[in-house]
């Protein structure tokens, strides 16, 4: 097989998953309990002083079902549903009075603001402490009840906990950010703009960014035991090789796995992104989804999880291609050698 023809199965494989899964996630909205329509009519209605008659009313929702496409048989809606979607079209936020994919824009912005960073600081951080933990004993038995503690705790634990101590006991950091302190760094970047956003950015990276580390770190330190201990380095100490020297052929080996596991981890941070930004009110997927479930807001729910979907299948998709390139043995399997 050719590296082509890898990339390209790989690329169809991950296309059927993203279909079966967006699959899912369409039907579930349709079976879930309650009347998105309804919702939408009680929310436009509920002007003070106003009544409406209940002829009105359910005109209202007869309008409502319409405009959702929810009045078609259900194949012809799972048909303009992916019709829509090859076009870009994901719908009208009834919440936010606005097309999905503007919206979407916005809240992909200021979370890739915050995950990227998460996750690339996190990962480069556990790889190399891990890795130093594996090489020193004394360190190891420090830090190994650290990775422990941090692998365990729950993300949004230690948001709160960030929150409540560093943002009301002790005000170091602020416990919210708004979209303002976002935004300003972009349309009037300053010395003010910037502090006043590290201080509202801090306390939701560190929650993301403690934890991963605690998970990269952990596993990085497994590898390297296991390769360190492998026949290849006890043979080059018998050479004569520097413990140094052994310890880059086996970090080599040892961030394989590591790689392989980005884009799994891309996937958990993107939840934990949601759950974080629901803590720390960060205006990003987390808050726009609590709100699209509180009001039933149905192409605002299935644009979010479709983007992230794709997201996280993307990135998976590319980290599979990197593997393949920095690992030989992946490429002599390719190439059947």
């Amino acid at each position: 097989m050719s590296v082509k023809s890898y990339i390209l199965k790989r690329g169809a494989t991950y296309l059927v998953v993203f279909v079966i899964a967006i699959t899912i996630v369409w039907l579930l909205i349709r079976f879930a309990p309650g009347d998105p329509a309804l919702t939408n009519v009680m929310r436009s209605m509920m002007a003070p002083g106003v009544r409406y008659t209940e002829e009105q009313i359910e005109e209202y929702r007869r309008r409502a079902i319409e405009f959702l496409g929810w009045n078609l048989p259900l194949p012809q809606q799972y048909a303009l549903f992916w019709s829509r979607l090859i076009m870009g079209d994901l719908g009208y936020s009834t919440y936010f009075s606005a097309p999905v994919t503007s919206k979407l824009r916005e809240i992909l912005v200021r979370d890739l603001l915050l995950l990227t960073p998460s996750v690339l600081v996190s990962w480069f951080i556990g790889n190399y402490v891990g890795a130093l933990a594996a090489r020193n004993r004394k360190l190891d038995k420090f830090l190994l009840p650290i990775f422990y503690v941090l692998t365990a705790t729950p993300y949004f634990l230690l948001g709160l906990l960030f929150a409540y101590e560093l943002g009301v006991v002790y005000p170091v950091f602020k416990a919210t950010i708004m979209s303002s302190d976002i935004d300003a760094i972009f349309t009037t970047f300053s010395w003010e703009t910037l502090t006043n956003f590290l201080k509202s950015y801090t306390l939701p990276f560190l929650s993301l960014t403690l934890i991963a580390i605690g998970g990269w770190a952990s596993g990085m330190r497994s590898m390297m035991i296991q390769e360190l201990g492998s026949n290849y380095s006890r043979y080059m100490e018998m050479l004569g090789f520097s413990d140094r020297k052994i310890a880059e052929y086996a970090f080599r080996y040892a961030i394989n796995p590591q790689i392989s596991g980005l884009g799994i981890q891309l996937g958990t941070i993107i939840v934990a992104g949601i759950v974080v930004s629901s803590v720390f009110n960060y205006p990003g997927a987390g808050i726009a989804l609590i709100y699209a479930i509180n009001f039933r807001d149905v192409f605002l729910i299935q644009g979010i999880i479709v983007a992230y979907t794709l997201m996280v299948i993307v990135a998976n998709f590319i980290v599979d291609i990197l593997y393949a390139m920095l690992d030989p043995r992946i490429r002599l399997g390719i190439s059947g050698v």
